[in-house]
């Protein structure tokens, strides 16, 4: 197949949609299907994925009107860029459910376009695709031309599905592929120490939640529990939250790594004992899945994505914002004997290798956008 797919790649942009995109795009390459993808963060040339290259496009954009000419600029630039990509293409896929996608149905609605949109929302809850289209000033006349024009929408978490239902988004095809990862060699673990070692990825914002982790973690150090916490990734609540580590006065046991390159990031999740993962909202997140990879049991929050696949075999999982959840959770997690502990992270990482593994998930998009390329045409509102 033909594939363009509009999305941001790394290393222009580090975040976990943009590493699914470059997943997904490799292995659909490597699978030999043609594929460019084309971003705003990205430059005109080409980028290398893993083993492959890709050609990538550049949609050129402004902050200096704030968001009305960021959208404008936004609708200026793929616009044209569509328009001559699209004809040599049997389908667009787009990694979220927002700008690309509102801006193909609007050209389709006006017969300057005519391709088939396979659209994937990214995150659930109050900050989700749909949250986003609903901020949008006359929101309710884009669901109807998306209704419309949107072939298929893959779910990659549940709770995703409800979200788009309450906006009004009911016409499109649905299909339920989360998130896939490559699968590497095994970690050939030793048994977890007295002191645990805990990790977390990501970026450090307020969706992750990290500052109720921490509250948690001081009440299971004044229970007397022993861990050492592995913070890998840089962001905006950086110093809010080493500020906090200090007046919780858990700076002897909790690091702050910054941000580690891709490759490394591996065998700091190999050198820990669990991974935790309190976030406000997710969609499929990326981290808890490399952490499953890599052979970690999991403690983490409600947010309809992965955890939905998680259970007692496996790790804990608690209420987002929950403080008291996330302490018992973490407590249950410190207590859990060695040999247990690494048995649960052994069987996640059976649950990756059955249920995500790449070129797998990669095959059953590939399916999605055939059929939706396949049976083009717009739905009746």
């Amino acid at each position: 197949m033909r594939i363009l797919v509009i999305g941001n790649l790394p290393p222009y942009v580090l975040g976990g949609a943009e590493n699914q995109v470059a997943r997904l795009v490799e292995a659909w390459i490597r699978l030999g299907h043609h594929v460019e993808v084309a971003g705003q963060r990205l430059e005109n040339g080409r980028v290398q994925l893993g083993s492959v290259e890709a050609r990538i496009h550049r949609i050129r954009i402004t902050d200096r009107a704030g968001r009305a000419g960021r959208a404008a600029t936004y609708f200026l630039s793929l616009a044209p860029l569509l328009r001559r990509l699209a004809p040599h293409f049997d389908v667009v896929y787009t990694r979220g459910f927002n700008d690309a996608a509102i801006c193909i149905s609007v050209l389709k609605h006006w017969r300057l376009l005519n391709v088939p949109l396979v659209a994937v929302p990214i995150n659930a809850k109050g900050a989700g695709d749909a949250a986003f289209i609903r901020s949008i000033p006359g929101w309710r006349s884009l669901v109807p031309l998306l209704n419309r024009h949107t072939n298929a929408i893959n779910i990659i978490a549940p709770a995703i599905e409800p979200d788009l239902v309450e906006l009004g988004i009911t016409l499109p095809v649905l299909s339920r592929i989360p998130n896939g990862i490559p699968i590497q060699p095994r970690v050939q673990r030793g048994a977890p120490g007295a002191v645990r070692k805990l990790a977390w990825t990501g970026r450090l914002s307020r969706q992750k939640g990290l500052d109720v982790l921490l509250h948690a973690l001081a009440a299971a150090r004044a229970g007397g529990r022993e861990f050492v916490l592995e913070l890998i990734g840089t962001g905006p609540e950086e110093e809010n939250l080493r500020k906090l580590t200090a007046e919780l006065g858990l700076g002897a046991c909790v690091r702050f790594a910054g941000r580690v390159p891709v490759s490394e990031v591996r065998a700091h999740l190999a050198a820990a004992d669990a991974f935790v993962f309190p976030s406000r909202y997710e969609g499929m997140s990326n981290s808890v899945l490399e952490a499953m990879e890599a052979g970690l049991p999991v403690v983490l929050t409600h947010c309809g994505g992965i955890d939905t696949y998680v259970d007692a075999r496996t790790g804990w999982t608690c209420d987002p914002e929950d403080v008291p959840a996330l302490v018992g959770a973490v407590k249950a997690m410190l207590d859990t004997p060695a040999a247990e502990l690494l048995a649960m992270g052994q069987r996640a990482r059976d649950l990756v290798e059955a249920e995500f593994e790449i070129e797998s998930i990669a095959r059953r998009n590939v399916d999605v956008l055939a059929r939706a390329a396949a049976t083009h045409g717009p739905r009746r509102s």
